[in-house]
């Protein structure tokens, strides 16, 4: 085997693949700019739409350094532009793979990605609709007595975009172990037994990237995640099944 694929014949098609790597990388970077520099002049439109589900709590939002609403201006902008070439970075990662595996394979490999496109966006609605309007609304109500709240614009923008971040990321939980089962690395049973490992994890997980570490924010983000887990399950049953009958049909 050696002989037929010599140590120099390895190091140059490892050389190859991470020159692709680095090619597809390069691509979704510069479609990143592009995107920013084309979204920079709608920052303003991005700003209120960004603010909106907050409007019925936060009155007004404040800036306390000359250079913070700038720099709220641009994270927004950047976070428009990450949500929008997503698709690009699945796709890139699609292509990057695709030489290297079967025909039957790519297909369902391409299905899930599709899949996981939906679920990140569907997350991000999700978290926009309702996780940071209720999370707004119940942390503002808490703070009543205490004192009175001056939010500042960038320290807003940077809890909404971990908020809708966190959301597009939480609801790929499915596609994960689907993908793992289809990898032969998991399988329903499997994920069933281990549910309630599964849901201390997830409880840990959405205490780190809740912004705040409250109970409330801990169970808006927690319950999504355990809902996510179970529908995985059900996906991971479903390619199961598919799979033992592929191997019937076999």
């Amino acid at each position: 085997m050696n002989e037929l694929y010599p140590p120099e014949s390895q190091r140059l098609d490892f050389i190859g693949h991470l020159d692709e790597l680095r090619r597809r990388i390069m691509i979704v970077l510069g479609c990143f700019l592009i995107m920013v520099v084309f979204l920079f002049s709608q920052g303003y439109a991005l700003m209120a739409l960004l603010e909106a589900p907050a409007r019925g709590f936060i009155k007004d939002f404040i800036f306390i350094d000359p250079t913070e609403a700038f720099a709220a201006y641009f994270k927004v902008v950047l976070l428009a532009a990450l949500t929008a070439v997503f698709p690009v970075v699945l796709y890139e990662l699609w292509a990057f793979l695709a030489p290297a595996l079967a025909r039957s394979t790519r297909k369902v490999i391409l299905g899930w990605l599709c899949l996981a496109l939906v679920c990140f966006y569907g997350g991000g609605a999700f978290a926009y609709a309702v996780l940071l309007p209720a999370a707004i609304n119940f942390l503002l109500g808490f703070g009543v007595g205490i004192a009175r709240p001056e939010i500042t614009i960038s320290a807003y923008i940077s809890f909404a975009s971990i908020v809708l971040l966190a959301g597009g990321c939480v609801f790929q939980i499915p596609v994960v172990l689907a993908i793992l089962t289809e990898a032969g690395l998991l399988d329903s049973h499997k994920l069933a037994v281990s549910r309630k490992y599964a849901i201390l994890v997830l409880v840990v997980v959405a205490a780190i990237i809740s912004p705040t570490q409250d109970f409330f924010n801990l169970a808006l983000f927690s319950a999504p995640m355990i809902a996510l887990y179970e529908i995985g399950i059900f996906l991971s049953w479903l390619v199961g099944r598919r799979k033992n009958k592929n191997r019937g049909t076999g």
